[in-house]
This record gives C-alpha cells, structure tokens and sequence, in this order.
C-alpha cells in the first residue's frame, strides 16, 4: 500500500478501528508500531482481514482510493493522519479519572504534524488538529484543565510513551484554583504530592515529562 503526501491537518475527522489498522501499516515501520500501541490497535497490524476491512471502509467512505495496480491511496487529511502515525516522535498519553472510570486521549507530534486523538464509542477514534497558535504542553494543560472543570473530584495523568522510565505526572484540583500534582516512574512505589501548585508550575511539570 501506498500513501500520497499532503499538507492538509484535518479539524476533526472519526476513524473505525479497522481504518487505524489499515492507516497505521501504510508505512510501517517502528513508529508505526508505536503509533498503534498507543490508539491499542497493534495486535492487529499483521491481520491482513482486519486491514482489508480498514481498506475497505476508507474506499467505501471517500477517505481512500484504490489504484489500478491494487494500492491503496490516501490524500488530504487521511494523509495527514496516515503520515504522523508512521513519523510521530512523541506520543502523550493523559488519562482523563472520574469516580466511574475513565479514559486516555494521545496528542501524536512529528516535526510538521500535530494531532489529537480522541476515543469513542465501538473503539473509533477523532483525529483532531491542534491549534496552531498553542504550543504543545499548553494544549496538553488545555485538555487537563477542562476534564477537571467537568470533573473537579477527578483527576488525571500526563506520560510520554516513548519514556523508559515511566515518569507520570498526576494531576487534580488543589484548593484556591490551585492544584495539587505528583509524579513517579515505573520503579516508584509512593506518589509524593505537592498541594498549592500554581498553573505557571503545572505547565513547567508537563514540559518536563514531555522532555520540551
């Protein structure tokens, strides 16, 4: 399969899951694994039913076209999409807590791209472009700071996927509209937390897990 170059950057635009599958193994290759661990969908790259199911429903819905030769091409914002799951060097998980339960939304970056990828419903995905007048870790704060205004008895967590170490930030409201964080790796038992933290701070914490 092949894929076309664009400059497009999608507004928001919902994938099925076979339509990852099949996205995610236009170009292969190690991001492209890491890409689909992230969206859960790596267990399927190599089903060549699942990925003919994915080529199938992006044919049927106009995101794709199938050449003569028998590839597959994508132009526009698919192949934005495509493109920054094989070429994303970071991936930022934010687990986003509530009493009930909760979820994770992963902002992908390359050097030219810039998305947010959202979980729905019947494991779909929103491809969303980020706003080009905020910078990165203001985009992440973005997202944590509107899931605890919906959910101030929530809370939620920032790590970078490519981190050996595991270093996660948690995150949840403090009193004053302060908040209160902690961080830890993946060989940290206890959560040390720091109340009183002021948004300035927060912002210097997320850039730090990022690696900015």
């Amino acid at each position: 399969m092949t894929e076309t170059t664009a400059e497009a950057i999608p507004d928001a635009i919902g994938y099925g899951f076979a339509e990852m599958v099949t996205l995610a193994r236009l170009k292969g290759g190690d991001a492209a694994v890491l890409s689909a661990e992230a969206l859960r969908v790596d267990g399927y790259l190599n089903n060549t039913d699942m990925v003919s199911a994915g080529a199938s429903s992006l044919v049927a819905r106009g995101l794709a076209k199938a050449e003569n030769d028998g590839l597959l091409s994508v132009s526009g914002p698919t192949a934005a999409v495509a493109g920054l799951l094989s070429s994303a060097t970071r991936r930022i998980e934010i687990s986003l807590l509530t009493a009930e339960g909760g979820d994770s939304v992963v902002f992908m970056e390359s050097d030219d791209i810039h998305l947010l990828f959202q979980p729905r419903a019947y494991f779909t995905w929103w491809a969303m472009a980020q706003r080009p007048d905020v910078a990165a870790a203001e985009a992440n704060l973005m997202v944590i700071k509107q899931h605890l205004d919906n959910n101030p008895e929530g809370g939620a967590t920032l790590r970078r996927r490519e981190d050996p170490t595991g270093q996660t930030l948690y995150v949840k409201k403090g009193g004053d509209g302060a908040w209160t964080t902690g961080t830890a790796g993946s060989q940290q038992e206890n959560i040390i937390e720091t109340m009183g933290v002021d948004e300035a701070s927060l912002l210097e914490q997320i850039r730090t897990i990022r690696k900015d």
